[in-house]
């Protein structure tokens, strides 16, 4: 298992750059808020592992009844202040994905999971997590699970600074890639990227159906800071190509972020 602390410590710190970093106009929300559109089932949202409230205050804009829950205290405090600053209704709790025992929980009609898995190698406790959540899933409820996609790191480099892959010490992330095999190590912090095609059998085993896979940058993810820069004509056409490939099997691997939505069997 990797370990709590380190994450917890990292989210704490770090609260303000995870706001920022969806802050104006970014392909990975601006695709995921028309995904969520589409495939959410209207009622009661929980947001697990929400972070500062990125998700949940735009849904709570438009409406929802949500409940946030982080591991993060600063994460959650954060989402707290801005939603009395934008006088929103949001519940808001400190817990551990793995283990919610200790909030005062319900059934929800959707439920999002965008980002525990970002930092839980063993199947073990990914399989804990996602038992967690389907506990308070209405049978007939959807949910979003987001994974870092095993190309992330490689796309990053590609993206931002391509002449410092070379002195990247995680070198092994590459043989994981041509193995075809989900990776665990030290990232942005302390990380797991998945291989793409691990992710419909582990929720078909865990008693889910799949209803999408979608990329949430689409296949722009190579050139992500490069378009996000240009004029409204240029981000409005390339979010709408990417927005149209993004349920294509084939181009998933040109995203840093994957969703998988599906609903229990």
């Amino acid at each position: 298992m990797i370990d709590n602390k380190t994450i917890k410590e990292y989210y704490d710190i770090s609260t303000i750059k995870e706001w920022e970093r969806l802050e104006g106009f970014h392909f990975e929300f601006e695709i995921t808020k028309r995904m969520l559109d589409k495939y959410m089932k209207k009622g009661k949202i929980l947001d697990i592992g929400g972070g500062p409230g990125r998700y949940s205050l735009y849904l709570s804009s438009l409406g929802f009844d949500v409940t946030l829950v982080d591991l993060s205290l600063g994460n959650v405090n954060f989402a707290i202040n801005k939603a009395k600053e934008e006088k929103l209704n949001l519940k808001a709790y400190e817990a551990d994905a793995r283990d919610l025992s200790s909030l005062p929980l319900e059934k929800y009609d959707t439920i999002l999971l965008m980002g525990p898995l970002y930092h839980l190698s063993k199947t073990e406790e990914r399989i804990k997590c996602l038992e967690e959540a389907k506990k308070y899933l209405k049978e007939d409820g959807v949910l979003f699970v987001s994974f870092i996609s095993l190309p992330a790191g490689l796309l990053f480099y590609l993206d931002e600074c391509p002449y410092e892959m070379p002195n990247e010490k995680e070198q092994n992330l590459i043989d994981c890639m041509e193995k075809e095999k989900s990776w665990s190590g030290k990232a942005f912090t302390d990380a797991t990227f998945t291989e793409i095609k691990e992710i419909e059998p582990f929720f078909d085993s865990l008693g889910f159906k799949k209803i999408s896979l979608f990329a949430q940058e689409g296949i722009t993810g190579p050139r992500l800071s490069y378009l996000e820069k240009g004029d409204d004509k240029v981000k409005e056409y390339y979010l709408d190509v990417a927005y149209r490939l993004s349920e294509i099997e084939e181009y998933l691997p040109y995203s840093p972020h994957i969703i998988y939505v599906g609903k229990i069997k």
